[in-house]
């Protein structure tokens, strides 16, 4: 065979594999808007789809509740349960936001170490003049120690700083940041508040913090803790 028969054997192998993709992330897109719509207690208003077998995430803005889809199993948090949101580019954190409260603290026993609560902005050291960039990211950490960090892809093909494509994986990614930071802030009021008006409230939080120490040491049970914090903080 001479080059022009091979070049336009790959030109029309290149185009039915992408046709195949086209298919396949419209049919992933379906699958996943299908179970979003099939949640119980759930009604999505607003939703990010992954097209390929990534993690989509939709938001109930009247339940304040999230659904984290992965391989097309949903998993819904309530704002509560969010304990941090990262934006991160080229695995760089650009804006960042955690639980800041002395409960939010008790509550996740100290693995973040403190809350965050910053704008890093713009991306960092040697990334600083970088011309192109691969993936944008949001990663959110939440209170589950069976899966604790889902990790949503908004761009994953490589493309110049600025460029269309880069533009709008990151407004996206932007948008979910901040709803979902929205969300922490709004637990955090509540959390902080309830440490206010009580007149327990250092012991609530002492037997908060006890509590997750039992749960970390396996001596009680995710739903033990579940059920003993819902006490205490009633």
């Amino acid at each position: 065979m001479d080059f022009f028969t091979i070049l336009i054997i790959a030109v029309v192998i290149g185009f039915f594999i992408g046709i195949v993709i086209i298919v396949n992330n419209v049919q992933h897109k379906n699958k996943s808007k299908e179970v979003f719509k099939n949640l119980p207690n759930f009604n999505a208003t607003d939703k990010y789809l992954s097209t390929t077998s990534g993690v989509s995430i939709g938001y109930d803005s009247n339940r304040k509740k999230i659904c984290l889809l992965v391989d097309h199993k949903g998993k819904l948090y309530e704002y509560k349960d969010i304990i941090q949101s990262e934006l991160d580019i080229d695995g760089e954190t650009v804006l960042k936001q955690s639980i800041t409260g002395t409960l939010g603290r008790s509550l996740v026993g100290g693995v973040l170490g403190g809350g965050v609560g910053a704008i890093i902005g713009g991306t960092t050291g040697s990334k600083k003049g970088k011309e192109k960039i691969k993936n944008i990211d949001l990663k959110i950490t939440v209170n589950n120690a069976q899966h604790p960090v889902y990790r949503i892809n908004f761009m994953n093909t490589e493309t110049e700083k600025g460029s269309f494509i880069y533009s709008m994986g990151y407004v996206e990614a932007e948008k979910w940041h901040g709803i979902v930071t929205t969300l922490i802030k709004q637990a955090e009021i509540e959390q902080n508040n309830v440490i206010q008006t009580s007149p327990n409230s250092q012991s609530v939080a002492d037997e908060l913090l006890k509590l997750k120490n039992l749960l970390d040491s396996e001596v009680i049970s995710q739903t033990e803790f579940d059920a003993e914090k819902k006490r205490l903080l009633n």
